[in-house]
């Protein structure tokens, strides 16, 4: 009987310590500061077009709230809402190793009552059930492309910044509708990604045309329309399904040789990956077809080697640049990994003593970048080194106000400068 209490008031005194020391951990966490570490929005809205609430996740890149009005950001339209994170991380990567624009990343977190796409004939697809002739889509394709026209992006316009440029990815049976988006509808979207669509490229609006028929039909009639196409499938699918590779082959043999320049499209099969395992790997593949690497990853200082001005070489080759693309495209001001920047020249320039071009290129900085401290220090510290002091210590007292506005850490670093300053 002793036993037993003593086993009792063990298991009670053991109880007794959890709830303390749960109620302890509770009251440490409730006193932890958290804030978000990624600009990730939500918002919903009733739509009139497809009749239902549509819930959106917005991705911002990290350079939105810096970036001046001028900045405007691509979309990527994602229509398999499983990924919208794993593409934010691969849309950040890539864009600050400048491989491709900072974008705006779009999902639909509920989904939609409807699948909205074409009701396409399968054409004897083996990958699919023998029996289905048409895929069983119940939703208008047409009234999902004036969701997107007349409410989604008039939102979206309405609230960020867009940019001319938007890109829509599909995967699976998704990848159906960027594919019949690209060509019926050329100004909805300037880029395409179908991943893992290999089948749906044998398919066709008739029993007797496939989607291959429709993109080199599209190609022919819409000669200066921008349109940039990515379509792919993993080697398991088309081991399993063998015209799934057929069907790419045939289209890369069908894309003409004198392709012209408003067009990037590829099609491949991706080595060693499964049905959607390829996801992350395509998306990557499609970013390095639309946005060349030799053309986006620069060496700034080849701008600074030419005899002419440093600026006004950076500005002529991005107008080039945003003139292709049909979107204005800004050089970066800082990079954490390069020194391929308007940062990164300005600072050579200093040490070249080319002063006056450095300054042109910090207070270009500045107006890109109106609401970082740094920015208006990095022009101080150039105004310093011309000797202009008072509109150095001008521009760090600005530097200052923005950073007590915005909660700097730098902030100390400032005020030690402007003491500096005053002392010259």
């Amino acid at each position: 009987m002793r036993k037993i209490i003593k086993q009792s008031i063990f298991i009670g005194l053991i109880l007794f310590f959890t709830i303390i020391q749960t109620l302890v951990s509770q009251e440490l966490l409730s006193e932890i500061k958290s804030k978000p570490i990624a600009n990730i929005q939500q918002f919903n809205f009733e739509s009139n077009i497809l009749e239902q609430n549509i819930e959106v996740n917005v991705y911002l890149p990290e350079s939105y709230n810096e970036t001046s009005e001028k900045h405007k950001y691509p979309i990527i339209l994602l229509l398999e809402n499983e990924f919208f994170y794993q593409m934010t991380g691969i849309v950040k990567h890539l864009s600050s190793v400048d491989r491709m624009p900072e974008s705006i990343v779009i999902s639909f977190p509920k989904g939609f009552d409807k699948f909205y796409a074409p009701k396409v004939y399968t054409n004897g697809s083996n990958f699919w059930p023998e029996s289905w002739k048409q895929m069983p889509f119940d939703g208008n394709p047409d009234d999902f492309t004036s969701f997107l026209k007349n409410e989604l992006f008039k939102i979206l316009n309405e609230n960020y910044r867009i940019a001319n440029y938007k890109m829509v990815i599909g995967t699976s049976v998704t990848a159906t509708y960027p594919l019949h988006a690209f060509c019926n509808e050329p100004d909805l979207f300037q880029a395409h990604i179908a991943i893992s669509a290999g089948d749906i490229l044998g398919m066709g609006y008739t029993s007797n045309s496939t989607f291959v028929d429709s993109v080199i039909e599209r190609i022919k009639q819409e000669k200066k329309q921008r349109g940039h196409l990515y379509i792919c499938s993993s080697r398991s699918d088309v081991v399993d399904t063998e015209e799934i590779g057929e069907n790419l082959v045939e289209l890369h043999n069908r894309i003409p040789s004198d392709l012209p320049d408003v067009y990037k499209i590829k099609s491949e099969v991706y080595e060693e990956e499964t049905h959607y395992g390829v996801v992350i790997p395509a998306f990557i593949s499609a970013m390095n077809t639309f946005f060349d690497q030799e053309k986006w990853d620069l060496d700034f200082r080849e701008f600074e080697k030419e005899s002419t001005n440093t600026l006004t070489n950076i500005d002529a080759y991005y107008k080039k640049l945003s003139t292709e693309y049909g979107f204005q495209i800004f050089p970066k001001t800082n990079r954490w990994n390069s020194g391929s920047s308007l940062k990164g020249s300005g600072k050579r320039l200093l040490r070249k003593e080319k002063n006056k071009e450095a300054l042109e290129i910090f207070e270009r900085i500045v107006e890109y970048t109106p609401n970082t401290p740094e920015a208006y220090y990095d022009l101080a510290i150039a105004y310093e080194t011309d000797n202009q002091l008072e509109d150095a210590k001008n521009t760090i007292i600005k530097a200052i106000d923005i950073a007590e506005k915005y909660s700097s850490k730098s902030i100390d670093k400032y005020k030690k400068f402007l003491i500096d300053l005053k002392t010259k």
